[in-house]
């Protein structure tokens, strides 16, 4: 009897501790919201100079003020450069991706009133083997069985998917955010530029539909996981995990997967590329998971070369590579 009572006041504790952090949580969201669309209206307004300034600074802040983010940064660097994570360089480009993630923070804020048309003629195609990048749209969906665009945190994933809305059916994987009032703001503003939104919660089923019938589907690859939850990928010389689900949904569709990235290139200009498409092969006694594994590493070898190029416009602010003792000689 004792007993029982003490364990129901525990939880009767531990429910209105939860309470109150559902409660802080609920806050949290709803000021996001308020500050979202408030920036909204107001980015309008703002010159791109400005606007870009503010959230340069922003994401300086940011940087300067969590520790333990700015390490996390610091540690990746330092595997992308080869250098020691105390090397003045390695603190260079970690604070410089921050200042560049907050520029696209900025960005994204205004969205809604950016003129994508425009945008597009002002962006410089860096594609490499075609024409233009669209040939390699059109390579990858000439089969019929759709086509799976693998971007990463990288540059601006959100104009890279309104670029190609204008040109072919697009749909893109996204999170969905716990206050309803804050997604429908957010993911609206894709929907407007003419980009369907796939929650990323039970997606498999959509994705597969959406390929089935010829069309495209955007998906930020670039994730860890454990290792008991991932496929393994050498990246920047050093073995890491990551999700295996594009390359799945490719395989089981037949999809062509094009690796395609657009970032803030010199003279406040856009850059973009597409990367040839990769085609799913169908593997001697049916080993699906080797063909997973060989297209993951191809999706991986794209990023790569991106990142090598222009570190400061990768994102990935959470430890990417499982430590190791190589891994730990490097830092």
């Amino acid at each position: 009897m004792i007993t029982r009572l003490y364990q129901g006041r525990i939880s009767q504790r531990f429910w209105f501790i939860d309470t109150q952090r559902n409660t802080v949580l609920e806050d949290e969201l709803s000021s996001i919201y308020w500050l979202a669309r408030g920036g909204s209206a107001l980015a309008g307004w703002t010159p791109r100079v400005a606007r870009h300034g503010l959230g340069s600074a922003g994401g300086g802040a940011s940087y300067l003020g969590w520790r333990s983010k700015r390490r996390v940064t610091q540690q990746n660097m330092a595997i992308v450069t080869g250098r020691s994570v105390n090397d003045p360089y390695v603190r260079h480009l970690a604070f410089a991706s921050w200042r560049n993630y907050g520029r696209y923070a900025a960005d994204f804020i205004n969205f809604a009133n950016f003129d994508i048309a425009a945008i597009e003629l002002e962006t410089r195609d860096m594609s490499q083997g075609a024409n233009c990048w669209q040939e390699y749209v059109e390579r990858a969906l000439q089969p019929g069985r759709g086509v799976v665009i693998a971007t990463a945190h990288f540059g601006n994933w959100d104009i890279a998917g309104a670029i190609l809305a204008r040109h072919v059916p697009l749909f893109a994987v996204a999170e969905t955010f716990p206050d309803e009032r804050l997604n429908h703001l957010l993911q609206n503003q894709r929907i407007q530029k003419g980009i369907g939104i796939i929650p990323m919660e039970g997606s498999a089923r959509r994705i597969l539909r959406v390929l089935q019938q010829n069309q495209s589907v955007a998906i930020v690859v670039d994730r860890p996981v454990e290792a008991d939850q991932g496929v393994p990928v050498t990246f920047f010389g050093h073995k890491t995990y990551v999700p295996g689900g594009p390359a799945a949904l490719a395989l089981k569709s037949g999809a062509a997967i094009m690796p395609g990235y657009v970032w803030y290139g010199h003279h406040r200009q856009f850059y973009l590329r597409a990367f040839p498409p990769i085609f799913p092969q169908e593997r001697r006694g049916g080993d699906k998971a080797e063909e997973v594994a060989r297209l993951t590493q191809c999706i991986y070898a794209s990023l790569e070369e991106m990142v090598r190029e222009w570190p400061t416009q990768w994102y990935m602010f959470r430890s990417f590579w499982p430590t190791s003792p190589a891994e730990e000689a490097v830092k």
